[in-house]
């Protein structure tokens, strides 16, 4: 295997050997498809981003903290691409609760806890593993792992080795309260009901296997029917947000609480979106709040209330959206001036924000591409998905190339 050979070579499954890299730096971008490769320090043999060992001489390489779409494109400062034609779609007989890119490879998991890998070509979804467990709540990522929540524990998959069966389960000290919430990189928080008593667990990635590095015991009451806490990762700064707005954050390593805040209204029930060292969530009455942790902490809120619930929320390197139903606010971040777009759809799921433009997907299948960066907030062209597009409750996917969209039957659509 050369080592000036591209290490995706399904980008190019014609004919892999004429994709060069172009570049014989110890780490970069491919010329060709844009995804960021390293050398490994002995042969120099390029490999992809996260790999843990060298393909051509098998060097241990270290673990990266990059987020998986981070790793695979740049996609949030990649222009978008329209999608004019697409693929007959691949059917996984599923019904999709996640999807998610990692090593330029898309993954589906099904509420039922089954994994499918799409492949090609021929385009297809693999099953590459018998089923995990049924997640509870959203799954989180940790360095080429997906860790699936289940009522009192999580299952680690190890998606760069994904048809060996081998995973790993981690008991909790009692059931989640809230979905868990991972850094991408080593850290997994959980919080659960230990007893009466609200409990703040910490692990650590070792190897492939989760190390318990702290317990913290929180106030709150027992665990709400109606509302559910928070946990998000600002930066190295683990955050928890409660049901009423209280703020805290607490240092990785030590536990050590380094600040506390109070929300003056209560989060919405969406997830928070976080980037770098910056938060943004939606509040209960319908505003949007801002979290920064450095250089100091500040908590502001970037949003005016509305009588309606924000129903989707999503940002880029510029901009926040937030789906009001038909109405779209957009927040620039460097300024907080908002701008509203109305669509001829509802949007329930959550845009696709680039640099320049913005992709909203409503559940009648309608894509609505839509100005950003210094140009007004609008709808600049409409496109309807093809028959037979069932609605999707999973936002519309970028890889730089390609769009994904995943509708409510497991049906993946692939633009050309």
């Amino acid at each position: 295997m050369l080592p000036s050979e591209c290490p995706y070579p399904e980008t190019n499954p014609e004919n892999p050997a004429n994709h060069p890299l172009g570049s014989s730096a110890s780490e970069g971008q491919c010329a060709q498809c844009q995804r960021y490769f390293r050398r490994c320090p002995d042969c120099q043999a390029a490999n992809r981003w996260l790999s843990r060992f060298c393909r051509n001489c098998g060097h241990s390489l270290q673990a990266l903290d990059w987020l998986p779409e981070q790793a695979d494109t740049p996609l949030h400062r990649l222009p978008l691409s329209w999608p004019n034609d697409w693929h007959e779609p691949v059917a996984s007989e599923l019904a999709p609760v996640w999807a998610g890119l990692l090593d330029g490879r898309l993954f589906l998991l099904s509420r039922q806890g089954d994994l499918r890998q799409l492949s090609r070509p021929p385009l297809r979804l693999d099953i590459p593993q018998p089923a995990a467990q049924a997640p509870t709540s959203t799954p989180a990522y940790l360095h080429g792992f997906l860790i699936i929540p289940g009522p009192d524990q999580v299952t680690l998959i190890d998606l760069l080795d994904i048809r060996n069966n081998a995973r790993k389960v981690q008991r909790l000290r009692g059931p989640l309260l809230c979905p868990i919430a991972a850094d991408g990189g080593q850290w997994l928080a959980a919080l659960v009901m230990d007893g009466e008593n609200r409990n703040l667990q910490l692990f650590r990635l070792q190897g492939t296997r989760l190390q318990l590095a702290w317990n913290q015991v929180l106030e709150g009451p027992a665990q709400d029917r109606q509302r559910v806490p928070r946990l998000f990762w600002c930066g190295a700064t683990l955050v928890y947000l409660s049901e009423s707005g209280e703020l805290r954050g607490f240092e990785a390593a030590s536990g050590g609480e380094v600040f506390q805040r109070s929300c003056p209204i209560a989060p919405g029930a969406l997830a928070v979106w976080t980037s770098g060292t910056n938060a943004y969530w939606a509040g209960s009455d319908g505003s949007l709040w801002w979290l920064r942790t450095q250089p100091e902490v500040q908590l502001h809120q970037v949003g005016g209330s509305r009588s309606s619930t924000i129903l989707a929320l999503s940002g880029g390197a510029h901009d926040l959206i937030a789906s009001y139903g038909r109405m779209l606010v957009r927040v620039h971040l460097e300024t907080s001036r908002e701008e509203e777009c109305e669509l001829p759809h509802y949007c329930t799921t959550s845009p696709w924000v680039g640099p320049d433009a913005a992709l909203a997907l409503s559940q009648e299948g309608q894509l609505q591409l839509l100005s950003l960066g210094s140009a007004t907030f609008q709808v600049q062209s409409g496109y309807k998905m093809p028959a037979p597009f069932a609605g999707s409750l999973l936002p519309p996917f970028w890889n730089g190339r390609e769009w994904y969209v995943v509708d409510q039957e497991g049906r993946l659509f692939i633009s050309r």
